[in-house]
Formats: C-alpha cells, structure tokens, sequence
C-alpha cells in the first residue's frame, strides 16, 4: 500500500508523524521523503556520514539500469528501532534534485512494493515541486492538520481545492483523511467533525523530546518508546492502515471489473468451436512414481 501525508498550512510536524507512525507499524514499512524540500532523515539517523550519500535521487538514476523497485530497495536504510521491519527512503538533498525526480513511475512503484507499505512525506500542499503522481497513486492521503483556529479556518476554506487536486472532487471516495496534532489550546474532536466534511482519525499530541528525535538527532530517551506521540501512534497507524487497506482492495475490484467490461466490449464475436475441432491438451510427462514433472 502507498500512504501519503502532508500539511496544507504551518508546519504541523509532517516529517515527524510519519517516522512515528511507520516506528509503530504493525506490518513492514517504509518512510519514502518525497518533500520537495528534501529530505533530512539520512542526517538525523547516520550523523556522521557512515552509510554514504544515498536516497530517492540516487534510486532513481540507478532506476535507469534496473527495476526501479529494486534501486529504491538498494537505498533504504533500516530504522533502529530494533524490529528490523521498517525502514527510510532518504529524500533529495536539494530542491533541485527533488524537481528532476520521476513522480510518476515512483507512485506506482511504491505501491508494487507488497508486503512493504510505504508512507510517503510530501511535505506541504500546494508548495513548488509538490508530487502530485505520488498523492494520486495513493490509497490513502493524510492531511496533518495543527489544532488551531488559523489551521483549521484554512483547512475548511480550502477543502474543495484540497479534493480537486486529490482527483476526488465529485466522488463519494474516502481517499483522504485528516489527523491533527495538538496544540496547548485546541478544538476537540466533536467540534472539529461538525465542521469538517473529511474524516478525522484522531490527534497525535505535540511531544517536542519525541518529535526532535526523529528530526534533529535521534539520541532517544529512556521513556521514548512510553511517550505519549508514540503511544497515540501506535493506535492511529491501525486504523490509517486499515482505511488505507480497504480502499485499496475497493479500488482493485472496481479496476478489474471495469478491465473485464472493457474486455467485453473489445473481444469480437466467434462461433463456438465444434468438439471435433478441438485440439487436446497434451499431458505433462509422467516421472517415476506416478507425480507429474512440473
């Protein structure tokens, strides 16, 4: 499955949700920094340098000799949270290495990564160089949205715009949906419902020891694995992943069933062929022992 996130105003903390979420994921994931802004996780994991310069623009220039899946694989780095199951795809290192990127065979080779789920952090909305062939490859996007009335004002003021850039204006589709992140003096989450015609999961708490170990320097605590953003993450990446996975199957069945219409309508029409025409199929050799050699 392919996630995306990202922010329409502020920074609400983007890059920090995904790290958490992917940290509490209960099937194997990669974090995939598609921000235009590029990517800061191979610093804040590899500080001095260790495993080289790797990431998406790299995986992509190796994309030109071999299958894009296996370059983006080649240049993942294993997170240390010690399961061994989730991992990050470093972004560019420059604004100008993310606008030379392919979005759009990336999108489709995100999701072709099964098992592998991948939340992809396309940072903000609407902002130079935004990936739009990842967000609408996605089976599911995530707007992190700051609890707060300037975040919230702009959210409901720019929904429409949000849907149409989305692909999902004049569907009932339930392709996005909206987690906030805490603010010392917030909405809840009744108050914020009524007002929003989107889906909201839920609200990861403002945590900055946590939020600051997954973006400056990861040199975690003793209660990291307790704190409250991991906590409440844990919970959110079961049901964003859930959401995520029933669209996902919808979206398959309604593709097959429109590509067997449109075989259908393509395929000409032949009489059936007499019994006696038929050519038999030939039965596989027979080895020792009676089992068939496949």
């Amino acid at each position: 499955m392919l996630i995306s996130l990202a922010s329409l105003c502020g920074s609400p903390g983007v890059s920090a949700a995904a790290l958490a979420l992917a940290w509490t994921w209960p099937r194997h994931a990669m974090v995939a920094e598609c921000d235009p802004a590029g990517g800061r996780g191979l610093a804040v994991f590899d500080p001095n340098g260790a495993l080289g310069r790797r990431g998406i623009f790299e995986a992509m220039l190796a994309a030109r000799t071999v299958p894009v899946q296996q370059a983006v694989w080649r240049q993942a780095i294993t997170l240390p949270d010690g399961t061994g199951t989730h991992f990050l795809l470093p972004g560019a290192h420059s604004r100008r290495e993310a606008e030379s990127l392919q979005w759009q065979r990336l999108g489709p080779a995100f999701r072709e990564l099964d098992p592998m789920d991948v939340l992809a952090d396309c940072g903000r909305l609407r902002s130079r160089g935004t990936p739009h062939a990842v967000l609408a490859t996605s089976d599911l996007t995530v707007l992190l949205v700051r609890n707060d009335r300037h975040s919230l004002r702009a959210v409901v003021s720019s929904m429409d715009i949000v849907r149409e850039e989305l692909g999902l204006v004049g569907t009932a589709d339930d392709g996005l949906v909206i987690v906030l992140v805490g603010a010392t003096h917030g909405f809840t989450l009744s108050e914020i419902r009524s007002q929003v015609a989107v889906p909201v999961l839920g609200e990861l708490p403002w945590h900055p020891a946590t939020a600051k170990a997954f973006t400056e320097t990861f040199n975690p605590g003793s209660k990291f694995e307790a704190s409250p953003l991991l906590t409440r993450a844990r919970e959110l990446a079961g049901e964003v992943g859930r959401r995520a996975l029933a669209r996902s199957r919808r979206i398959q069945r309604a593709t097959r069933v429109e590509t067997t219409a449109r075989a259908g309508r393509l395929q000409p029409h032949r009489e059936p062929v007499p019994a006696h025409q038929l050519t038999p199929i030939p039965r596989p050799p027979v080895a020792q022992g009676g089992a068939h050699v496949v």
